[in-house]
């Protein structure tokens, strides 16, 4: 392997999340957060590499104080009403998160959705929707309202799993600014018991 084309490719990729999360409505990103935040409970789904995505996500809000879980989990309780599941998925149509968004609001909670479309399936059932309008495995939907859909010279699915996190480490940024927090009070948060 080349050495000398390992940075080039990882500004690339950087360029490429710059380009699609500068296509990211911030309207919808704060009436996802004002959800978020107003919760009692935050609840957290998707499949694949997602799921990583969101796993990182709360592990990040309950150092902030926020009680979150993920769904799945053995210790996840039930959820119910007006809690949020927030669920990612980049077709909006995978069937696992859909099924759980649908169940979610069956039981009286709202659905925060970061999605690639938001006239996906996903996207038209969340009360709050961020849209990423990242080449997934089923294509981006023609008429989502974004500007122009990104092109990525990576494995679909990476730019929109890449840009999603990004998205929701900066509402970990914010958190703490509001709560008037630095990062470092976190740590105080953190397990302490690791293997």
């Amino acid at each position: 392997m080349d050495d000398a084309s390992s940075p080039a490719e990882a500004v690339a990729i950087l360029a490429e999340i710059g380009h699609l999360l500068g296509q990211v409505r911030p309207s919808e990103v704060d009436a996802a957060w004002a959800r978020i935040v107003a919760a009692p409970r935050v609840f957290a789904f998707a499949t694949g590499r997602s799921g990583f995505v969101l796993r990182g996500f709360v592990m990040r809000l309950n150092h902030l104080g926020k009680t979150a879980y993920y769904v799945g989990e053995a210790s996840t309780p039930p959820i119910g009403e007006g809690d949020v599941l927030v669920a990612v998925s980049g077709s909006g149509s995978t069937a696992t998160t859909l099924g759980a968004a649908m169940e979610a609001v069956k039981l009286g909670a709202s659905v925060v959705a970061i999605v690639g479309s938001r006239i996906s399936p996903l996207g038209q059932l969340a009360a709050a929707v961020v849209e990423l309008p990242a080449p997934h495995k089923r294509g981006v939907l023609p008429g989502s309202g974004a500007s122009s859909s990104v092109i990525s010279r990576q494995t679909i699915g990476s730019l929109f799993e890449q840009a999603a996190f990004i998205l929701l480490e900066s509402l970990v940024l914010r958190r703490f600014a509001e709560v008037g927090q630095d990062p470092a009070t976190a740590l105080r948060r953190h397990a302490n018991l690791e293997a």
